[in-house]
This record gives C-alpha cells, structure tokens and sequence, in this order.
C-alpha cells in the first residue's frame, strides 16, 4: 500500500492576511521614520549654527577686536581648518552651511547680519529655530 501524502502549505486567504498586517504596520512606521528623519536635521543644523557662532567668538578673541566679521569674513570662517576640523554641512542641502544676510524663508538658512558700528552685536536667526539669542 502507498501512503498518500498531503501538502501542507499556506492558503491564498492566510498570504493575504498576513501581508495585510504587514501593510498596516509599515504604514504606521514609515511617518515616525520621516518624522525622526526631520527632527535630525533639525538638530544637526541647530549644533552646527552653535558651533559657528563658537567659532566668530574664538575669531574675535584670535583677532584681538571688540567688532564682529563681517558676513562674507564669516563664511570664510566657516571653511577655515583653523576654527573647524572639517566645515560644518547643512543638513537640509548637503552642502557647507553659509551665512546669509537675507532673512531665512526655507529650512536650513542661517541669517546673519554684522553690527555697522564695531563691538555692537550681530543678529542672528535660523530657519528653523534653534532659540539663538
């Protein structure tokens, strides 16, 4: 006598269910995962526009002046490996963060604005912002 023997395997109706479930859950994720992904820019840019302002700190004690650099002074700041190890990147566009003197419309615009008369203090306001003061 031969044994039959009978093929086990999934359902049409039980793949079904399962990549169901697998739908919701990747739905679920996927905006925290964006969500995460914008709070870390957000964070990078912040410590990064810190770090800058660090940096106009140590050049004005480095310079021996009560004035602050002017924008264009300021960006070559930021690319100095004299102040950086390596220039601090915007997040948001992947290129080397630079000051602007515009005010910042879009996300990762780091707006700084020069004192006209030397040892006032500059202005400065992110997009988005990092509580600078």
């Amino acid at each position: 006598m031969r044994k039959e023997r009978k093929m086990r395997g999934f359902t049409l109706v039980e793949l079904l269910i399962v990549l169901l479930i697998l739908g919701i859950l990747i739905g679920l994720a996927v905006p925290r995962y964006l969500a995460s992904i914008e709070k870390s820019k957000e964070t990078t840019f912040c410590s990064n526009v810190r770090n800058v302002i660090s940096a106009i700190e140590a050049w004005r004690m480095d310079t021996a002046t009560t004035a602050y650099p002017s924008t264009a002074t300021l960006n070559q700041i930021i690319t100095s490996t004299a102040y950086f190890s390596q220039p601090p990147i915007n997040p948001y566009t992947g290129t080397v963060l630079k000051a602007v003197a515009d005010t910042p419309s879009i996300a990762g615009v780091f707006q700084y604005t020069d004192p006209a008369t030397p040892g006032a203090v500059y202005t400065a306001s992110t997009n988005p912002d990092c509580g600078i003061r």
